[in-house]
């Protein structure tokens, strides 16, 4: 991806969060959007970070959205499933550790991140490749097949690329 491309979608992307946190669009909140964009883009390159942007946060704008209607079923799915133990009030919360095979920090990051927006668990603890993760009803207390349930098909959605 040319890293003009890069920055357009970087700027159209922190444009709309940024309208998204005024709810509502008029011509003065969308050319003020793009210019904070802008300079807060020019501001963090030349004073906080030690590269470019382009370097640090590969990202493809159509493959983020992706991910997140991907992140929305997750969601819905997970919520749906404990559904039964919430009505019942047959809780066990316990703790089981996880492992990742994601190389990148952030790439971890972004795992634990979701796996705490899916209902049911909350990511505790982060050490290395080591996640620490609350679960609501753990079925399994062994690494790789706490892994494959509760991590599911996240960790190979952030392996193809955001």
């Amino acid at each position: 991806m040319h890293k003009k491309l890069y920055y357009f979608q970087l700027v159209i992307l922190l444009t709309g969060l940024w309208l998204i946190l005024f709810e509502k669009i008029t011509i003065l909140l969308l050319l003020s959007g793009l210019f904070f964009s802008i300079f807060s883009l020019y501001f963090s390159e030349k004073y906080l970070v030690a590269d470019s942007f382009y370097v640090f946060f590969p990202f493809n704008i159509f493959k983020l959205i992706r991910y997140a209607f991907f992140m929305l079923f997750e969601i819905y799915k997970s919520g749906i499933s404990i559904i039964p133990y919430i009505i019942s009030g047959n809780v066990h919360p316990g703790f089981v550790d996880i492992y990742t095979e994601l190389e990148s920090n952030l790439d971890i990051v972004i795992l634990a991140n979701s796996i705490t927006l899916t209902p049911g668990t909350i990511t505790v603890d982060v050490q290395g490749h080591s996640l620490q993760v609350l679960w609501i009803n753990p079925t399994t207390t062994q690494p790789t097949m706490a892994g494959i349930k509760i991590k599911g098909s996240i960790e190979k959605k952030i392996k193809e690329g955001l």
